[in-house]
């Protein structure tokens, strides 16, 4: 077992937690569904995490259950991305939002299972197939991107920015982490996730500032 691999998950679920736990204690409905996304997001990591600490003969199945929860996820990055449509849309892209996600479960299990994989070094490797790769990519890119940019306009000056840019950051290392085969790209990734996430909640979480001038 590769000790940072398993900081890097640990992080993650960590940070996902308390990022999650913040904002959907807050009032607003965006938070609110940007903050069960996020949770859903630490309990996949979680089951992830479980893989690479005992590295089962049966990767696939943890990997499977992982991304339940996760696929879960991008359905309310769009409720929280579509907050501001008028509600007969919100409601029709969230149906077809919903479709959706559960075709791409069917295809990712049954039709281009993925083959997972630890390296000798103790790296993980999700290994989807191209074509579940790019569905997950274009799926993760337009469900996170707007409800990133819903959350973080309310939010002002320089910490509008960290929230912006920063889960940027992170939707980019997790494409990084669905799609790369390179241990060295992957531990780049890894740190630059790690650092952006450790920024957020150090931020978010003890500075009442930042949330005083949301809105």
């Amino acid at each position: 077992m590769n000790i940072l691999v398993l900081l890097f998950f640990i992080h993650n679920v960590l940070a996902t937690t308390f990022l999650g736990i913040k904002f959907f204690g807050s009032k607003n409905r965006a938070f609110k569904n940007f903050g069960i996304a996020l949770l859903l997001n630490s309990l996949a990591f979680a089951i992830w995490t479980g893989a690479v600490v005992t590295q089962p003969a049966n990767l696939e199945q943890f990997v499977t259950i992982g991304v339940i929860p996760f696929i879960i996820s991008l359905v309310y990055l769009l409720v929280c991305g579509v907050d501001n449509f008028e509600k007969e849309i919100r409601t029709r892209l969230i149906g077809v939002g919903v479709a959706v996600v559960a075709c791409l479960f069917l295809v990712r299990t049954f039709v281009y299972p993925s083959n997972p994989m630890f390296t000798s070094e103790g790296y993980f490797f999700f290994n989807m197939h191209p074509i579940v790769q790019l569905v997950y990519v274009f799926g993760f890119v337009l469900t996170a991107v707007p409800a990133i940019f819903v959350i973080s306009s309310k939010f002002k000056g320089i910490y509008a920015i960290l929230v912006r840019y920063g889960f940027m950051a992170e939707v980019i290392g997790g494409i990084m982490l669905i799609t790369n085969r390179d241990p060295q790209a992957l531990v780049i990734s890894g740190w630059v996730m790690g650092f952006v996430y450790f920024a957020l909640w150090s931020t978010l979480l003890f500075n009442s500032k930042a949330w005083s001038i949301s809105k």
